[in-house]
């Protein structure tokens, strides 16, 4: 394993002014409404401010068929890197987020069980993170804070602490950051670490370093390359259990199984099976990762996927109620990056995700006129 309709704001505002229209005398709409339209001009006239983001869309690399080489991710990673990073945010979820579910483990029971499509959340992070917590002695809140004190100084630690900042992140299920900071132990320490931890999570921690998943293949050399200690983290997987449960619930299952949905699903695996071109050398992935960031892309995807379930919804609206959960995951994503955004005035944050996740997730970046959202595009122009 290595291993988502706009209003017019204009109507809504026009609809309250009118129901408020008694000005002070003398005093008209218009000259209440420039000075303030004056301002806001001018502020967006001014520098934009330095907090930036861009939003890497990828198929699920393990999905591929045959895999991308090293040279392929080598070179995906290099494209990707002269964005300069200050964060580099995954698409998984934070294990603060993963704590809230475990204090309600039977009314999250579908997000946390393994058999949900081998969610990673359920056969790995938890798994190993509550082992961590009992041999730690650490509250998953615990070992987080006593992880990011820890880390900040992680050049003046020696082996055993950085084992120990390791274990920490697993015991606050942070898993991807501690497979990040397993990355930077050598064959010895990570024999001396798996003594601690124990061997199965240690091959754990092999395992996925080593695997194909985005996650780790491109967001772990990203973060390496930028000397970070952390990775963000930013999705909210229950909301995606609520929308595949509101589908089935109403009848979903009867319109994915009809042979409409299913040719144009197959019209979709198609399309990204022949965009994927392993035989294209070095460049490869990044020519895979160039379409799945463009225009044409997310017109595909949408008129493919997401249109063909809404065309074909029945009358229960299945699909309407799966699609509102899926804005509810994107809503979520999009506040975990504005968190991570917070944490300074010039970060440059670089989030990878789903491709299907982009479109949405940019476009909800971009409605803050205080996000410089850049696109990956830019960074992925194949030579």
């Amino acid at each position: 394993m290595r291993s988502n309709n706009s209003v017019s704001a204009s109507s809504a505002s026009d609809g309250v002014l009118e129901k408020n229209s008694e000005f002070p005398r003398g005093l008209t709409r218009s000259a209440l409404i420039g000075p303030a339209a004056w301002i806001f001009g001018m502020f967006l006239a001014m520098p934009v401010g330095a907090q930036t983001i861009t939003v890497v869309g990828t198929p699920h690399l393990t999905g591929l068929e045959p895999s991308p080489s090293n040279e392929q991710l080598t070179e995906a990673v290099e494209a990707l890197s002269a964005f300069e990073p200050t964060q580099v945010c995954v698409e998984r979820m934070s294990g603060e987020r993963i704590e809230v579910l475990m204090a309600d483990p039977a009314r999250n029971a579908m997000t946390l069980r393994p058999e949900t499509a081998g969610r990673p959340l359920a056969t790995i992070i938890v798994p190993v993170g509550v082992e961590m917590q009992a041999v730690l002695e650490r509250s998953p809140a615990d070992a987080r804070d006593e992880a990011q004190q820890l880390v900040s100084r992680w050049d003046e630690l020696d082996t055993s602490g950085r084992i120990r900042v390791i274990g920490l992140q697993l015991a606050g299920y942070e898993f991807s950051s501690a497979v990040l900071n397993w990355s930077y132990l050598d064959e010895t320490e990570r024999k001396e670490a798996a003594e601690i931890v124990g061997a199965p999570i240690a091959e754990r921690l092999e395992e996925t370093l080593n695997s194909v998943h985005e996650a780790y293949s491109l967001g772990v050399p990203l973060a390496r390359k930028s000397g970070l200690h952390q990775l963000c983290t930013a999705d909210s997987q229950e909301d995606e259990t609520r929308g595949m449960q509101a589908a089935m619930k109403h009848g979903g299952q009867q319109v994915i199984d009809s042979p409409e949905v299913q040719e144009q699903f197959d019209k979709h695996r198609a399309i990204m099976a022949n965009a994927w071109r392993p035989e294209g050398g070095r460049s490869a992935l990044v020519a895979l990762l160039q379409y799945a960031n463009s225009d044409e892309y997310e017109e595909m995807d949408r008129r493919v996927q997401w249109e063909t379930l809404r065309e074909m919804d029945n009358e229960a609206g299945a699909f309407s109620r799966r699609l509102m959960y899926w804005h509810a995951r994107t809503a979520e994503i999009s506040a975990e990056l504005f968190r991570a955004l917070a944490k300074g005035p010039d970060e440059r944050v670089l989030f990878i995700v789903g491709a299907a996740h982009r479109p949405f997730t940019e476009a909800d970046l971009r409605a803050q006129p205080w996000v410089e959202v850049k696109s990956a595009r830019m960074l992925l122009e194949v030579q």
